[in-house]
């Protein structure tokens, strides 16, 4: 059974890309526009790994990675975003996030990063 993602992006145009990409290298992949709607999904389906953006509308990526992990602890979650900064990646860090990448995203590290956290045990 392939594994399951979930991107979680307000930006159209890239979370259509990232999807392509993931489904051709054989994910299951979900995606939504808000936390608000992550929830909704998360209370029917299972991820093997939620890719998040920090700035979404209604509550950022970092609160819904600290919110859903309190239910979940094991679960696997890359934070990315166009405004990095060294706080913003220790804050997504310290809240359990497996990376942190700044925008623009290149493929191939995205996908060595998502390899990268499946392949790890438990949350981290």
């Amino acid at each position: 059974m392939a594994e399951r993602l979930l991107l979680v992006e307000d930006e159209d145009t890239l979370c259509e890309s990232l999807q392509r990409v993931f489904r051709a290298e054989g994910y299951d992949v979900d995606r939504a526009d808000s936390a608000e709607a992550v929830f909704k999904l998360l209370s029917d389906k299972s991820y093997d790994l939620i890719i998040t953006d920090i700035i979404l509308p209604g509550i950022s990526g970092i609160e819904l990675l600290t919110k859903y992990r309190r239910q979940n602890p094991s679960q696997k979650v890359i934070i990315i975003t166009a405004y990095g900064s060294m706080a913003a990646a220790v804050e997504a860090i310290k809240a359990g996030a497996c990376d942190f990448l700044v925008k623009p995203l290149m493929h191939d590290e995205m996908k060595r990063a998502v390899r990268n956290a499946l392949d790890k045990p438990g949350g981290r």
